[in-house]
């Protein structure tokens, strides 16, 4: 566990970053493949991409406090 406000912001940066790779990647799959799933498999879809989306917000908040107890803008 990170121990100083900074090495948190770190985590949450690099955590952002990942996450929004991932969606990127998740996005792209899904465009290649979807034609090919049922529809089962595109509502489970949807909602793995509303999971990760409340995800990343709850992130960026995080994200956004610890700039504010760092000073940063």
């Amino acid at each position: 566990m990170p121990r100083t406000l900074q090495e948190q912001l770190d985590r949450v940066e690099r955590d952002i970053k990942l996450h929004i790779e991932f969606d990127r990647a998740e996005k792209a799959r899904f465009g290649r493949e979807s034609y090919l799933w049922t529809a089962e498999d595109r509502i489970e879809w949807q909602e793995e991409q509303t999971a990760n989306a409340q995800y990343l917000r709850e992130l960026l908040e995080e994200r956004a406090a610890l700039r504010i107890k760092l000073g940063l803008p």
